[in-house]
């Protein structure tokens, strides 16, 4: 049977666990409208606990959907600018789908494992990404508890990378977009100004709960700070192995109108692959501006 949880005094929410060490699906919070400080804060509560939240089968529309993200935080405008909607540019469209003067993001090759935003000296707290139209079957969203993780490393192996520093970088991102799509644009030298490499640390600790986490974004990382190159692309390749075991990961398969909620302090997360010649695929993300990430201890 399942396991229903709630929090709170008369609240109505409720989260039933769907992951092996995380996730949770969530009952009883409105994305519509007025939300009260107090479910806002339970909400925060469970993301906090689960990392990733579902709010199932919802119709949202994009002024919904934005006026709810901006609940948890300041909006970021996405770095392809083209691909957010023109109505709102908060939302950065991803699929194959073009219209309205808007073209969604899609890469053909498979995505590597990531956290949003991590090439931004101040990177993102949390997505929220939502299923406008889901294709019948691929597209699913794996979500990796980088949280559980950590805590499953040998004490030897967290002793040597505690500390460590990797530098993330949108080129090194684009670069490795343009291997998968070769048509893809270079970045635009205003943007690459925008967004210049940064070093961020390798285990990072969540400023709200205290947890640490693995904070490695293969597609992202140039390099591992003091590494040579084959010991730095050594690493990462381990640690991303270990972090992405099928005892770590939890798999969205979406239904339209999901709406998937996800901390990225403490997860990471991919897509799978679809028949974007046979189907069509188009998600709306919002995703929350944050705090610099703190150093482990």
């Amino acid at each position: 049977m399942d396991q229903v949880s709630s929090i709170g005094g008369n609240t109505t929410l409720a989260a039933r666990p769907v992951g092996p060490t995380f996730g949770a699906e969530v009952e009883g919070m409105p994305i519509h409208g007025d939300v009260s400080p107090e479910l806002l804060t339970q909400f925060i509560a469970l993301l906090h606990r689960y990392r990733v939240l579902i709010v199932p089968e919802i119709a949202v529309d994009p002024a919904d959907l934005v006026a709810f993200s901006a609940r948890l935080g300041p909006l970021e405008i996405h770095s392809r600018f083209d691909s957010t909607l023109p109505a709102h540019r908060e939302i950065f469209c991803v699929g194959n789908v073009e219209r309205d003067g808007m073209k969604a993001s899609f890469n053909r090759g498979v995505e590597q494992w990531h956290a949003d935003s991590s090439y931004r000296a101040v990177s993102s707290d949390a997505s929220l990404f939502y299923g406008e139209i889901v294709p019948p079957e691929g597209g699913d969203t794996l979500f990796a508890d980088a949280t559980a993780a950590w805590r499953s490393l040998d004490a030897d192996l967290k002793k040597r990378i505690d500390g460590l520093r990797a530098v993330h970088s949108l080129d090194t991102l684009r670069a490795w977009g343009r291997r998968h799509n070769p048509e893809q644009k270079q970045t635009p030298p205003s943007v690459s100004s925008a967004f210049p490499p940064i070093s961020q640390p390798l285990v990072r600790v969540h400023p709200a709960t205290g947890a640490k986490s693995l904070y490695v974004c293969p597609a992202v990382i140039s390099h591992i700070e003091g590494l040579e190159p084959a010991e730095s692309a050594d690493l990462i390749e381990a640690l991303i192995m270990h972090a992405t075991q099928a005892r770590f990961v939890y798999c969205h398969r979406w239904r339209k109108g999901d709406l998937v909620i996800w901390d990225n302090r403490a997860v990471l997360h991919t897509a799978s692959l679809f028949d974007h010649t046979r189907y069509e695929r188009l998600m709306y993300r919002t995703t929350v501006a944050g705090n610099a990430p703190l150093l482990s201890d």
